[in-house]
């Protein structure tokens, strides 16, 4: 993912520490053309004590698929537009999406005239690295005039001319703190300042000077505090210029006007950064997702959409350079009373305890006609998971791993934990599952639609047979993508995170192919942990902090 500009993000997220998940942190959205969601999601806000005004109503299309014109056209703008006009940004992190709401999102689809503003974008591209190059000759001229050791750079890519910008106007920055004479100094500065104003623009160059009179603090003259006052407000008007072009992304005015404020307000180089993102926006393989996978990022402007992100929340990993997420999370079922029943269960489980057995069915690797290593690893996942059950909890513990998935009702006792693998679309109903019961299947193609009565996918029987959290792909989404058994159930059973965390520090993938299906509040073993933390592993550990 290409860096974003400062002045490019949301100004309410930078920086932002996510606490431990609260009914106050939660907004709740529905489809206005399936009421019965609606009726749910005040179910769950009564349940759950949600806030009031905490339930947006989207006017989508009804169907399990939405295209990606209007997702980005009827949810972004609308989910941005919400958070902002209720003063919301610093306090809803996790969106909950209801019965009626899409499954999936479409790839993306460019018309004509789509083709058309990528072909100009890429003229622009090339105009702009010009009109830098050109800017950047001259600061490095400057840069020689004042320091005869110093050697312009040559590299013509952006990124280039970015170190090649910054290095000059380091060595500029450093002669100025040398002149001792006003005159002199301002002299020098307002010839440095007119050679980098096309590159910086005049937005950076406002909050230098915001800074520095800042710097003065209780010094400051009427006159300062007033000039002050005027650039902050103004600077705070930019901001909601470009948070209010960037929530239509999807609208070809809406990006234009973006182009000419970013290149008159923040230079060239911020400029040439978001024409990057808008080439990459018109990206068409892989595009495809998980509605609530792409929801976590509704925050974000312009970025890749080709295949999956890395989640910045993750417990472990390399930290991207990235900005923070909300997580997603889905209370949906075959039939609306199957929703019902999930949200109850899960407050009662929460509540009185959750008993029952951990299953474990492992040896999936067995039946996939494939000598990848990734395979049998995976497997060793639920070795893991289940020597853990065996070793460092009191829960009991059914252990498979043979070819097959373990028989229909060949587990006679209630189940509060399933974990198995590898059954493509044929669920077989093993379990007797304990209201509140947590699992999941790994599996591609498990949650390609809920409500197709012929369908034998797992998410489907997993509800329907009483669990009240699973998840599911509804695209293939390779191995790679599903949370490790070994680090989602211990994490849950710990009874440290809510449903909701627990998914989102160990989900490796974004705006890609799975969702989460459950209350984001449910924490199963909240008041009778079956796992203390210090047995975890020192990496787990360690996602347990409540910020990131």
């Amino acid at each position: 993912m290409r860096r974003l500009a400062f002045f490019l993000l949301p100004f309410c997220l930078m920086g932002l520490p996510v606490l431990a998940l609260e009914p106050d942190n939660l907004l709740l959205l529905t489809n206005k053309n399936v009421p019965e969601g609606r009726k749910l999601a005040e179910y769950y806000t009564a349940q759950r004590k949600v806030p009031d005004k905490r339930i947006l109503e989207l006017d989508l299309p009804v169907g399990e698929q939405i295209s990606f014109d209007a997702y980005e056209n009827q949810v972004v703008p609308a989910v941005r537009e919400f958070l902002a006009a209720n003063d919301l940004q610093t306090k809803v992190t996790c969106l909950v999406t209801f019965y009626g709401l899409p499954l999936k999102i479409a790839a993306r689809v460019n018309s004509a005239a789509d083709q058309a503003e990528l072909a100009q974008l890429r003229r622009d591209q090339q105009t702009a690295r010009e009109e830098i190059a050109a800017a950047v000759a001259g600061v490095e001229g400057m840069a020689r005039e004042t320091d005869s050791t110093f050697t312009p750079g040559t590299d013509a890519t952006l990124p280039g001319l970015i170190a090649r910008d910054r290095a000059a106007r380091t060595v500029l920055g450093g002669r100025a703190l040398q002149l001792k004479d006003l005159q002199q100094f301002e002299a020098f500065m307002a010839r440095a300042e007119k050679l980098t104003a096309s590159i910086v623009g005049a937005a950076p160059a406002l909050q230098q000077r915001l800074k520095g009179l800042a710097s003065i603090g209780q010094q400051m003259s009427p006159e300062q505090r007033r000039e002050a006052e005027a650039i902050n407000a103004q600077l705070l008007q930019m901001r909601a210029n470009f948070d209010r072009l960037q929530a239509h992304r999807g609208d070809p005015a809406s990006r234009a006007q973006l182009r000419t404020l970013a290149k008159e307000q923040l230079g060239l180089i911020e400029y040439a950064r978001l024409l990057e993102g808008m080439t990459d926006y018109f990206t068409t393989d892989a595009t495809g997702a998980a509605f609530d996978s792409e929801l976590a990022l509704v925050q974000w402007n312009f970025y890749t959409r080709a295949k999956s992100l890395p989640n910045p929340m993750r417990f472990k990993g390399p930290r991207a350079e990235m900005p923070p997420i909300l997580m997603a999370m889905r209370l949906d079922a075959p039939q609306p009373m199957l929703v019902r029943a999930m949200i109850l269960a899960g407050v009662r489980a929460e509540a009185e305890g959750l008993p029952g057995r951990v299953v474990v069915d492992a040896g999936g690797n067995l039946s996939i006609d494939s000598k990848s290593p990734n395979y049998a690893a995976f497997d060793q996942t639920l070795r893991n998971l289940a020597a853990i059950v065996r070793t460092k909890t009191q829960l009991a513990l059914t252990f498979d791993e043979k070819r097959e998935v373990l028989a229909a009702q060949s587990v006679k006792e209630p189940v509060a934990v399933y974990c198995g693998w590898y059954a493509l679309q044929h669920y077989t109903p093993a379990c007797t599952f304990f209201p509140g019961a947590v699992g999941y299947h790994v599996a591609s193609f498990e949650l390609t639609s809920l409500h197709n009565e012929n369908s034998h996918e797992w998410c489907q029987g997993l509800l329907k047979d009483g669990i009240a959290a699973t998840l599911g792909a509804v695209n293939e989404p390779f191995l790679n993508a599903f949370p490790p058994p070994d680090e989602f159930f211990p994490l849950l059973l710990t009874g440290k995170l809510t449903l909701a965390e627990v998914y989102w520090k160990t989900n490796p993938m974004v705006s890609w192919q799975i969702a989460m299906i459950g209350d984001p509040l449910y924490n199963p073993y909240k008041l009778h942990p079956a796992l203390a933390p210090e047995a975890l592993d020192e990496p787990l550990q360690g996602a347990m902090k409540t910020a990131r």
